[in-house]
């Protein structure tokens, strides 16, 4: 949204294994830092990530490479990695699916990003990957290190009557109806490692499950209202019969 005047339903979608496969895409980069770096320098790397997400609570590839240029000896191949990751082709990491729900939606209500992530990267990727065009700019790109106690600064700066949350964390849906209640629709589309985690699942349900991003397109607006508890499997099943 350019003029935040509230509007009548607000699609706030997650990115990372939501709009974007960031399971395929990790793996892929661990694999070309492998061949870049070699096997020390590779577990170099990681064991830095991890230092540094645990230390900042949040993923920082900025902090890890620069940590990673203080720490290795080769300076050059220390260049060419931050090179690698900061031109990451996102773009051909996006489900199948995902462009099309988000300009389908645009014809429901505004649609924007609600994401985790650092302050620098995390909108690089978002832009790198086009979504933050899709969604129609910067201003509807919302980045906090932690999504799940910021909702009432969302609903501030994305003002609407009805929310509708599209995530892969059951758990952070959850968060979501427990602070917006009946306001919020939450829609888990099971992609990713964490939507088969059973240990990543708690109460209250999801309002509405999906079994991929696309399958967005096949609900309208009466289904995001009138949302209580349904699995669209059985839908998308039967409409393949008729």
């Amino acid at each position: 949204m350019t003029d935040k005047q509230t509007a009548h339903i607000v699609f706030l979608f997650d990115v990372d294994n939501t709009l974007l496969d960031n399971d395929r895409s990790k793996a892929d980069m661990q694999a070309k830092l492998l061949d870049l770096l070699g096997e020390d320098g590779a577990k170099r790397f990681w064991e830095l990530y991890e230092e540094v997400r645990k230390e900042l609570d949040v993923v920082s590839y900025p902090e890890t490479l620069e940590r990673f240029a203080r720490n290795w000896e080769d300076k050059e191949v220390a260049r060419k990695a931050a090179d690698l990751i900061d031109n990451w082709p996102y773009k051909e990491y996006l489900y199948p699916g995902s462009l099309p729900a988000l300009e389908y939606l645009t014809t429901i209500g505004e649609i924007g990003i609600l994401s985790d992530g650092d302050g620098d990267y995390q909108p690089r990727k978002i832009a790198n990957a086009g979504l933050t065009e899709a969604v129609g700019g910067p201003a509807d790109v919302l980045i906090y290190t932690h999504k799940e106690t910021c909702f009432e600064d969302v609903m501030k700066r994305l003002p609407g009557r009805h929310y509708v949350l599209v995530e892969d964390k059951e758990k952070l849906l959850a968060s979501a109806k427990e602070f917006m209640g009946d306001k919020v629709t939450t829609v888990w589309v099971k992609q990713g490692h964490y939507a088969h985690d059973p240990e990543a699942y708690r109460k209250p349900d999801p309002d509405i499950v999906l079994e991929k991003i696309g399958d967005l397109c096949e609900l309208d607006k009466n289904d995001f209202n009138n949302h209580f508890n349904k699995d669209f499997t059985s839908k998308r099943r039967d409409k393949g019969t008729t």
